[in-house]
Order: C-alpha cells, then structure tokens, then sequence
C-alpha cells in the first residue's frame, strides 16, 4: 500500500511539474509600446489617460483556455471582484455613454491539485491575462499579466466552498495586480 501511494504521489509530482509551465504571454495589441510594469508583467499607458477621474465599464472578458474550472464558473467571481475592488478604491462605475471600457482575455486558467486534495492538502491556480482600457477607438491603457496562487497547506477533506473561495483569491489577486498598476503609476519607495 505504500508502496502504491509514493508511486501514485511521485507521479501527480512528475505530472505537476511537466504541466507548471506557464504559457507565453499573449501578442501586443495594435500600436501599443510595452513598459515593463510594476505590479503587472507589462503595461501602456496613454499620457493623457488619468486613471481616478475615469468611469469605467467592465464591457467583455473572455476564457481561451481553462484547465480544471469551467468560465461559467470563473468569469461571475471575476465580474464580482473587479466591481468590489474597483468601488473599494474610489473609482467609479457606470454603463454611460462616455465611459472607457474595460475588456479582457483570459488566455489561460488553470486550477490544479483538486483531484489530489486529500494527500497533497493543496490548490494551485494560475491565470495569463491580457486587457485594455478603452474610449471608442483609443486605447488609453493595456496590460498583460501572469497570477498565480496556491492555497495553504491543509491535508485531508475539502472543506466546504474551498473551490469558490479559491477562485475568488485567484481573480481578486489579478484585480489587485491591474488596479495597483493604474494607481500608484508614479509612486516610488522614497515618494511614500
């Protein structure tokens, strides 16, 4: 039986490894020079484009590729999130007519180590997403980005909506990523 069991963990282990590597970043958008950022792997930002006097409408987000979890299960936490963490911060929303829209792509999520749970006591998630901020035809602000995150440590049965609050820790984190990058542009240690 023990065998069985270190066979089975070496496996899970090989598997693990093999398939932890992460997918490229997605290919730039049109006219669009990428910085490196600070809290997201690369970002642009239009001089003009003034991210707290802006209304914004989270218009399109879309999953390419998911491994483990399903869009339809994803993408509402996502929605949630984003709307939480964007009044929390001061920044308005509203569907109007003047407002810059917000779209998205999640080229690739995956949720791992759910079929494992019991012996390894652990989830790990990881997302590339890319996105920009937009009015009509300008493009004020985009960003690609790679999250990932593991849960604690917890051998043994799942306890209850462990994969709900996990995917809400995974697109929380991606809000945050992308809200920090809008933020505190400029900002530097010495500044405060």
């Amino acid at each position: 039986m023990r065998l069985l069991l270190r066979f089975l963990l070496g496996l899970y282990l090989t598997v693990v490894g093999v398939g932890g590597c992460a997918p490229a970043l997605p290919p730039a958008a049109a006219g669009v020079a990428w910085q490196p950022g600070r809290y997201v792997q690369e970002s642009y930002r239009s001089p003009d484009f003034h991210a707290e006097k802006t209304t914004y409408t989270l218009s399109s987000l879309t999953v390419e590729e998911a491994v483990g979890v399903t869009p339809e299960e994803f993408l509402p936490i996502f929605r949630e999130e984003w709307t939480r963490a964007w009044q929390a911060a001061g920044l308005k929303t509203a569907a109007a007519a003047d407002s810059a829209g917000l779209s998205g792509t999640v080229h690739h999520l995956s949720l791992k180590g759910a079929a494992f749970r019991r012996l390894t006591g652990r989830l790990r998630g990881s997302l590339t997403i890319s996105g920009t901020i937009t009015r009509g035809q300008e493009i004020l602000f985009a960003f690609r980005d790679r999250v990932e995150v593991s849960s604690p440590l917890a051998p043994g049965p799942a306890p209850p909506k462990e994969r709900e609050i996990f995917l809400r820790q995974l697109a929380r984190e991606t809000v945050y990523h992308l809200l920090n990058e809008l933020l505190l542009q400029g900002f530097t240690a010495e500044s405060g």
